[in-house]
């Protein structure tokens, strides 16, 4: 979640928050070179070329030291650079400069969003709305605040002053419509998944985040579809493949699971999930040699997997290891697999 948070913020700084550019005259005064070095600055922001941006800004802030504008942007190539006493020196001196720009606080709002100094950011989240009601994204970077303090009626409250600020904001439709999934609404999910594709339907993740909202509501045959879709747009995608695999697997139809899991390890042989997927439908299939086997492949790919000991606990009481399934059954339960502790009680000492 953390990387996809930080994905937005990527997006937000260099293309939402960047000012515009200044025209510069033929015959350049001192200002207006110093303007040249801030258009410098914003086009080297928006290619990603943060130590050029600070650089040009630099320029710029040598000739015309109060442009709160050259502060605020410098402010966000400092973020990017993981500088951010310097972000926010800056940004504080561009709001002392010019303290009605709603956009200063919001980039503030940002830096604090990646220091997870989540009150701070709360604090100027607000200060921006104040003076811009109407800022989709400030409403929308407090709707993901809320969501993660475990305040979902507040977290939809905020990303739907986003949408109503900016009907084609992708990302508030995506992620109120994750809400409402955890609220299990899962038809309000799906009409804010769906209408989130509308608005741009090549963003392969809210194809898989749609499946999952059909899945839980067991409503198979659109779930598949919206899985293939995503993987038909970015077969790298494997987290829809899994997904698929496991939606086919709750359908009961085994083989196709299989190919989906097997498709999986052709891609990435690590994944130690798939081949704990792989031991659950060995169970199912009553072959308990193979989930033996593809559990404790899971096992050593990734000794933290707590389904795949409790699988293969399963597989060795069934093959009669006694004394190893309850020890896997034992370490299921450490790691969270509360499934687990029936089996200790009915058949562990």
């Amino acid at each position: 979640m953390k990387n996809f948070l930080l994905f937005l913020f990527f997006i937000a700084s260099f293309f939402l928050n960047a000012q515009d550019t200044v025209k510069v005259a033929a015959n350049m005064t001192p200002d207006q070179l110093a303007e040249l070095d801030y258009n410098s600055g914003l086009a080297a922001l928006k290619k990603s070329d943060c130590n050029m941006a600070v650089e040009m800004f630099t320029k710029c802030l040598a000739v015309k030291p109060a442009f709160d504008k050259a502060l605020a942007n410098r402010a966000i190539a400092y973020t990017h650079l993981k500088k951010h006493a310097e972000a926010i020196k800056d940004i504080n001196e561009a709001i002392k400069i010019n303290p009605q720009n709603p956009e200063a606080y919001f980039n503030k709002g940002l830096i604090f969003f990646e220091t997870n100094q989540k009150d701070s950011e709360h604090v100027s989240l607000d200060n921006c709305l104040r003076l811009k009601a109407n800022h989709a994204e400030a409403a929308y970077y407090k709707g993901l605040l809320y969501y993660e303090s475990n305040d979902p009626d507040k977290a939809i409250e905020f990303y739907t002053k986003a949408i109503a600020s900016d009907p084609n904001y992708v990302y508030a439709y995506n992620d109120r419509a994750s809400v409402k999934r955890a609220k299990s609404d899962y038809a309000g999910a799906i009409s804010d998944y769906e209408k989130a594709l509308s608005i741009d339907n090549s963003l392969v993740f809210i194809y898989n985040n749609l499946g999952s909202a059909y899945r839980l509501n067991k409503n198979y045959p659109k779930a598949l579809e919206a899985y293939t879709n995503a993987i038909q747009k970015n077969p790298a995608y494997l987290t829809a493949l899994i997904n698929r695999g496991s939606t086919q697997f709750e359908n009961n139809n085994l083989k196709a699971a299989q190919n989906d899991f097997e498709e999986v390890l052709k891609k990435d042989p690590s994944n130690s999930s798939s081949y704990n997927n792989l031991a659950s439908i060995a169970l199912k299939n009553k072959d308990y040699k193979k989930a033996k086997d593809m559990a404790a492949r899971a096992i050593q790919l990734d000794e933290k997997n707590g389904p795949a000991y409790y699988n293969r606990g399963i597989a060795r009481q069934m093959l009669r290891e006694d004394d190893g399934s309850c020890a896997d059954w034992k370490k299921a339960l450490s790691l969270g697999v509360e499934g687990a502790k029936a089996f200790i009680n009915a058949t562990c000492d």
